[in-house]
């Protein structure tokens, strides 16, 4: 059996795909039936989180913290993903913590490549020292769900993680907040990654206005006199247009202004 057939994904059927549906809560179970093995215990609803971290003290600690305030989970402390053997149990969420080094460094970068490799459908939650936009920006476009900066409180990580186990995406206020002051405000409207101006046509800037201030579909439907089904297409197309794969990343990615959440899904 290979590495990869370990983990998997939490399902598809998340709100940001979806538009509108609440996050699936149907994670796997933490074994495969052909994965039990004598000796290791198997705990009826137990799931399984890869805690990834390079230095041993932090792993340690850290490891043990995640532990004790996430008791549905099992935390298993790992130096890289390729530690994983074939018959641990099946993993369906993987944290990594970079400390102080950026995507770009080269160990990073060797990390986030081996990851893909091996669970690439598995949620991704980097926990970093860094917290400068573009670090944000890399991270999510390299597929992670969940970014935690060192000044976030352990209790905030904790139900960010749970939340991203849940199928959301987690930004927290902080660096979206940094995010927008950054980005000059444009007459012409928002702007995507690159920093162009994107076109849209005055429904859809609508739609927008409501995405950036966290409202659910069925909310901004009411609000703007129009289908729920006719919103979902509406948010669909701002996705494509700014190549976003959420609702988070429509918030950080076009906002000039300030959000009035960091968890949107």
């Amino acid at each position: 059996m290979a590495a990869s057939s370990l983990f998997r994904s939490s399902g598809s059927a998340t709100q940001e795909q979806n538009q509108g549906s609440k996050p699936s809560l149907n994670l796997p179970p933490r074994f495969n039936d052909g994965q039990r093995q004598a000796g290791q215990a198997s705990v009826s609803g137990t799931l399984v989180a890869l805690y990834i971290d390079k230095q041993p003290l932090s792993r340690d600690c850290i490891s043990q913290q995640l532990a004790s305030h996430l008791p549905e989970w099992s935390i298993e402390p790992v130096a890289s993903i390729r530690e994983v053997q074939e018959n641990w149990p099946e993993v369906s969420l993987i944290i990594m913590h970079t400390h102080g080094a950026g995507l770009a460094a080269a160990e990073v970068g060797a990390e986030m490549e081996a990851i893909a490799e091996i669970a690439l459908q598995v949620p991704l939650v980097l926990m970093s020292d860094l917290t400068e936009s573009a670090e944000v920006h890399r991270a999510l476009q390299l597929g992670a769900r969940g970014f935690l900066p060192a000044d976030l409180s352990f209790p905030q990580a904790v139900a960010a993680i749970r939340f991203v186990s849940e199928g959301g995406s987690y930004i927290p206020p902080s660096v979206l907040a940094a995010s927008s002051e950054i980005m000059p405000a444009s007459p012409a409207g928002p702007m995507d990654r690159s920093g162009k101006a994107i076109q849209f046509s005055p429904r859809q800037r609508e739609v927008l206005d409501q995405l950036r201030q966290g409202k659910p579909n069925k909310i901004i439907a009411y609000e703007l006199d129009m289908s729920e089904s006719t919103v979902k297409v509406h948010v669909r197309n701002i996705m494509k247009k700014i190549k976003a794969r959420n609702r988070t990343q429509v918030v950080l990615f076009t906002s000039n202004n300030k959000p009035a959440d960091a968890l949107v899904a």
